[in-house]
């Protein structure tokens, strides 16, 4: 059922973009945008699930004009047992679309993703898309998906403009790690699914 609900979110925004588009993120020279998010996915490892810790990441998205933006995100899912944690980087370039009704980019570049105290850390690269379609006021739906050959997954949930400077989102992520070392000659994928909550600064 969640899959069939997922992938009709997924449909919806499709649709909407091709119908019509609000206005995109600001891409101008010297934009910048701070994001912030929380929660407590789970991870799974071959086939062993271990319950999510609180845990904080961020990610700053900087303008460079013609549409196009620059973005590093950071995110460590931390695990209850034994306190370890799988830390994952990207940095990509963005790229707007469509930005009539629906908000449509895409966007690509690279990754690196470990396990603390493992092994070496992995180098990557991953492309995707993102959209996001208003369903009532100052609130929209939001979509991602992103695929490489470390990471590949996907974010569903809502986005509320608390001003024009500040938004507050709530989703649900899905998103695979391919090939981790936890060390000791121990490789594996990690999957992190769960909720999480973020607020966004605009400056």
């Amino acid at each position: 059922m969640k899959k069939i609900l997922c992938l009709a979110f997924i449909l919806l925004i499709a649709m909407s973009a091709m119908c019509a588009a609000s206005p995109m993120p600001d891409y101008s020279i010297g934009k910048v945008t701070l994001d912030l998010n929380t929660g407590a996915p789970d991870l799974s490892v071959s086939g062993t699930k271990y319950d999510g810790k609180q845990s904080i990441g961020y990610g700053v998205t900087a303008g460079i004009g013609f549409g196009f933006a620059g973005q590093y995100t950071y995110n460590d899912f931390k695990i209850k047992e034994n306190g370890g944690k799988l830390k994952a980087q990207q940095l990509v370039l963005v790229s707007n679309l469509v930005d009539i009704f629906a908000n449509v980019s895409v966007f690509g570049g690279v990754t690196k993703t470990g396990w603390s105290g493992g092994g070496s850390e992995k180098d990557g690269f991953v492309v995707g898309a993102a959209a996001s379609v208003p369903i009532a006021p100052s609130t929209k739906a939001y979509g991602t998906v992103s695929i490489g050959n470390r990471v590949a997954g996907y974010e569903l949930g809502l986005n509320y403009d608390f001003n024009k400077n500040v938004a507050l989102n709530l989703g649900y992520r899905d998103t695979k790690y391919k090939d981790i070392d936890f060390g000791g000659g121990f490789k594996a994928d990690a999957t992190v699914k769960g909720l999480i909550g973020g607020i966004s600064f605009s400056l």
